[in-house]
């Protein structure tokens, strides 16, 4: 968790620094991109209730830039918790995601936008639900719609600030068979070419 508030400060720090003048620079708009970022999950994996616990980890994503506002992205993330509830059970959640983003590129160097992903998630460990009820492994459906802000530094890099998303995957459970998490993120962007 002082990881997450650390990277969420040097985004908001990094935002309100005044690292580029010229609004026509801040206008271009690269051909690809390519980031990493830290992931904060909150989960809701058991079924009845919260039984809420966190998770940690980072995702890799790359985006082609169709236009001046729509792109595409995959995604592929990795987030684990050891020892959840006291329980010493853990869980690994991996997902591969693709879907469009649109961003907002008319507001200098800050670049708010706005994504739907989907895909596959696959869960692995002591926690994660198997055949006729024995942990293991699954896969299931898995999304994320949500939003974010991303900081122009120069050409080339940038800094996601924040990203909040709404991550729903459907793994059984013997109850509902989906969950409702929270993903946080923040990291780093590298921009390649220019349209």
């Amino acid at each position: 968790m002082r990881v997450l508030i650390r990277l969420m400060l040097l985004g908001i720090a990094l935002t309100f620094c005044p690292l580029k003048s010229a609004l026509a620079d801040a206008q271009d708009v690269p051909l690809a991109e390519v980031g990493g970022d830290y992931n904060y999950v909150h989960t809701n994996a058991p079924p009845g209730g919260c039984g809420c616990f966190s998770m940690n980890g980072g995702d890799g994503w790359l985006a082609y830039n169709f236009s001046h506002s729509l792109s595409a992205v995959a995604l592929v993330s990795g987030q684990h918790a050891s020892n959840i509830g006291g329980s010493g059970a853990d869980l690994t959640l991996t997902s591969y995601l693709f879907g469009p983003r649109y961003s907002w590129r008319k507001s200098g160097r800050y670049i708010p936008f706005g994504q739907l992903l989907l895909g596959g998630a696959h869960a692995a460990g002591s926690f994660a639900p198997g055949s006729a009820g024995y942990p293991g492994s699954s896969n299931a459906f898995a999304m994320t719609a949500g939003a974010g802000l991303d900081v122009e530094l120069t050409k080339r890099f940038a800094v996601r600030a924040f990203q909040a998303d709404y991550y729903h995957t459907h793994f059984a459970n013997g109850l509902n068979d989906h969950q409702n998490n929270l993903r946080i993120s923040a990291g780093l962007i590298l921009r390649f070419g220019k349209r």
